[in-house]
């Protein structure tokens, strides 16, 4: 899940792959979110994940395996036109999965129980409980 807006937690994310396009890059990023029913955590893959504007400017400060929380971004699923193969009379067509941009990020710091600050999230941090309101497990 990719929280979209305003969120009382931030949306970490880690960084697995990036690809430097010289105006823009391409990140590869896993989330994660916590299963309130189970207590497990249910991870996703984010494939070409697009870095521009701001999150480019600061792209060679990215690592592998950096923890990051996303500022601003968003997704979309908006058609095209491909003049090739047309499935409609305009030559309209749906991409088959998503675009994803994000426009700024930060590097996660995190404090431990004895207050010491650091970089990345380390293992096995649990999250704060979410106050539920309705009755879905997530």
């Amino acid at each position: 899940m990719w929280y979209i807006g305003e969120h009382r937690y931030d949306q970490l994310a880690t960084v697995w792959e990036i690809e430097d396009h010289e105006t823009y890059a391409l990140v590869k990023l896993g989330t994660s979110r916590k299963d309130k029913r189970t207590g497990e955590y249910a991870n996703s893959n984010w494939s070409y994940v697009r870095f521009v504007k701001d999150a480019y400017k600061h792209i060679d400060e990215l690592e592998l395996k950096m923890r990051i929380v996303i500022k601003s971004g968003g997704i979309s699923r908006e058609p095209y036109v491909n003049h090739e193969a047309s499935e409609r009379e305009d030559g309209r067509v749906w991409p088959k999965y998503e675009n994803i941009v994000v426009f700024a990020w930060a590097v996660h710091e995190y404090e431990d129980n004895q207050g010491n600050v650091g970089i990345d999230t380390p293992p096995m941090v649990e999250e704060a409980e979410e106050e539920d309101s309705n009755d879905t497990p997530f």
